[in-house]
């Protein structure tokens, strides 16, 4: 048996899945994973939350006929996206996950009723940028709010406990440069890890475009990537792949969140030093 790695502290118990927020698009993902007709929570009712009720219900959607699935940062998956992930299990799929963390050193962040189905599940702990086909190709591959962070993030060693990340205690020391060649090495590991066929689903935060500062729940500062228009054409132009769809949808303090038709919608937008995204993207590829 392999040692366990130092927890992190993160908080000081394991929580469950409540709030009216995490539990109202927790039950409307499954109900559009039973379905598989993505169905994201918009409106004024909307107002106070995150873009988890427009992605995890989008994402959730797709997955109805999912057999095996990579999950792209799986260990710092929020709860209501844990908790789709796992239903696909409950429905027969095979669930790997791929992370730069192991899920053992952050556990405390799961929620109680999932801690164990959670470290139950095989997952890697690599950078998916490097990541090889070595138990065989995928269908499907999600990347919920995690494309952003490639790039940026950095795991601490093992035996850190106070934080998972490598994080500035000032805005003025953390990285504001990324790889350009970031989104177009992810999406090289896409291709290699999908079945022909197989299924890309993607979601980012959306806006003005670029590195953008953020603070984490520990109060240290990291940046993540915006993507604008040009980064999001890009990323959709991909030759290798087919777009099947996509959705965007923008964040008003009293109309909640609202579906537009495209990311060039979402300019006047930033979530720089925001807990959550203000505006987000998604899209469904497919491999050719």
């Amino acid at each position: 048996m392999l040692p366990i790695p130092p927890m992190l502290m993160i908080g000081t118990s394991m929580t469950t899945i409540e709030g009216a927020e995490a539990a109202a698009v927790l039950a409307h993902a499954l109900a559009c994973l039973s379905t598989g007709a993505p169905d994201p929570i918009t409106g004024p009712d909307t107002a106070a939350w995150s873009e988890r009720c427009v992605e995890v219900p989008w994402v959730a959607g797709h997955l109805a006929d999912s057999v095996s699935i990579l999950d792209v940062g799986w260990a710092m998956a929020p709860p209501e996206w844990l908790g789709v992930i796992l239903a696909t299990q409950e429905r027969g799929a095979r669930v790997t996950g791929i992370d730069i963390v192991d899920p053992q050193r952050v556990r405390t962040r799961y929620p109680a009723e999932l801690v164990e189905r959670v470290l139950a599940t095989p997952t890697r702990v690599e950078s998916i940028l490097d990541a090889e086909p070595i138990e065989g190709p995928y269908d499907t591959i999600t990347c919920v709010s995690t494309l952003e962070h490639i790039g940026f993030d950095i795991a601490t060693p093992p035996e850190t406990t106070d934080t998972a990340y490598v994080r500035a205690k000032r805005p003025e020391d953390a990285v504001a440069v990324r790889d350009a060649t970031i989104d177009g090495r992810f999406l090289d590991a896409a291709a290699r890890l999908l079945v022909p066929g197989g299924r890309l689903l993607l979601s980012v935060p959306a806006g003005v475009g670029g590195p953008i500062l953020h603070q984490d729940s520990l109060g240290l500062f990291t940046y993540q990537y915006e993507y604008g228009p040009a980064d999001w054409a890009r990323v959709l132009a991909d030759e290798r792949f087919i777009l099947a769809d996509q959705a965007c949808f923008r964040h008003d303090e009293v109309d909640g969140w609202t579906q537009v038709d495209s990311v060039e919608q979402l300019t006047d937008q930033s979530s720089a030093m925001r807990p959550y995204a203000t505006a987000c993207a998604m899209a469904l590829m497919t491999l050719r």
